[in-house]
């Protein structure tokens, strides 16, 4: 594999002083420095050091760190690349491959030991050159404050999974956001009854949970998809006051107009009633970030499903129903805990909207 290559080539010339192979980078002990707020500038050409496994090519620098010490490094400029982090040969960390990350490119971690580390700017690929800038940087640790309410989160995931407390002193709807250029995430939120795990609702291969909560303690865990991941991360927290009524009982009148809400329980369903006096054109939106969507419409007659007609994922039924009354069921595709919105539109064909 490359950065094995890489690894090797980094380990040999360490060991015994060898020399370039192509001329571009110096040997490892003699790598450019690499010092922290002080960015280097460089340039992958067709000079530069080869990668024997595939043919990419590669620039090397050296920094000095000290034991357990926090680094983050981003690489920026035209060429498409990556950077890998070495202790005597063997390897620290590394960014995302590109199809994984977004426009940043950038690692962090934690420094096993004092000494020189080796930083390589790889190229994405054996025709891709072009000149590039790297920083470096010192992380600070998390200062374990519970999150009261809202606030912010930067870390580094070093464990195969971390917990942070969120305390709830004002119930409303909360918007939790787990973002990382490092690694796949994974965000958990447990307490006061609720169990809730997100993957992908967030952009990209970030998470997101979007739940009404009430006052208490909760706990938010991060973790990766896969074995192993880890690197930095922020962990946002936003409160905003519910638009519509919270619903956890069945069997629930729906407005004529407006919004309700409703989190799922563990077999994902909520069934509502809704009861008109004349014709009217109706319409229900199902809408979640945390679920795929399913609506059901049953009464005097008229059976209705929908799961994807929506936005997305979410679920929609538009029907003009006569008087009398329908139970509108509202679940998740897989049988999941999750926030659903439940928009509701009543008109008169004729008229326009329905008064309550």
């Amino acid at each position: 594999m490359r950065i094995a290559a890489i690894a090797l080539a980094i380990a040999t010339a360490l060991a015994v002083g060898g020399c370039n192979r192509t001329g571009g980078t110096a040997q490892a002990g003699q790598a450019p420095v690499l010092q922290f707020d002080k960015p280097v500038s460089g340039e992958i050409t067709s000079r530069s050091s080869t990668n024997f496994n595939d043919g990419t090519h590669y620039q090397l620098f050296q920094i000095q760190l000290e034991d357990q010490q926090r680094v983050g490094m981003k690489l920026t400029g035209a060429l498409d690349g990556s950077i890998t982090v070495f202790n005597n040969g063997v390897l620290v960390a590394s960014s995302r491959s590109g199809y994984e990350r977004g426009d940043e490119v950038a690692v962090a971690f934690r420094a096993d030991g004092a000494g020189q580390y080796q930083v390589a700017v790889n190229a994405d690929e054996a025709d891709a050159f072009g000149p590039f800038r790297l920083r470096a940087e010192v992380l600070k640790p998390y200062d374990g404050k519970p999150i009261a309410n809202a606030g912010q989160v930067s870390d580094l995931l070093l464990e195969d999974s971390q917990d942070y407390t969120l305390q709830v002193a004002a119930p409303g709807l909360y918007t939790i956001q787990l973002q990382s250029d490092a690694f796949d995430t994974v965000l958990g939120l447990t307490g006061e009854g609720l169990e809730i795990e997100n993957d992908d609702s967030g952009d990209g291969t970030n998470s997101l949970i979007r739940v009404p909560l009430q006052p208490g303690k909760y706990t938010l865990r991060v973790r990766g998809l896969g074995a192993s991941m880890g690197g930095a991360f922020k962990l946002d927290v936003q409160r905003s006051d519910m638009q519509g009524k919270l619903v956890d009982t069945d069997g629930t009148a729906l407005p004529m107009s407006g919004s309700v809400y409703t989190q799922l329980d563990g077999e994902g369903r909520r069934r509502f009633l809704l009861s008109l006096t004349g014709t009217a054109e109706v319409r229900l939106d199902a809408m979640s970030s945390q679920v795929d969507t399913v609506l059901r419409l049953v009464g005097n007659g008229v059976e209705r499903g929908d799961d994807d007609g929506g936005d997305g994922s979410d679920a929609r039924l538009q029907e003009t129903l006569g008087p009398g009354h329908y139970t509108v069921d509202v679940s998740s595709l897989s049988e999941e805990a999750g926030l659903v919105e439940l928009r509701v539109q009543v008109t008169d064909p004729q008229e326009g909207p329905v008064a309550e």
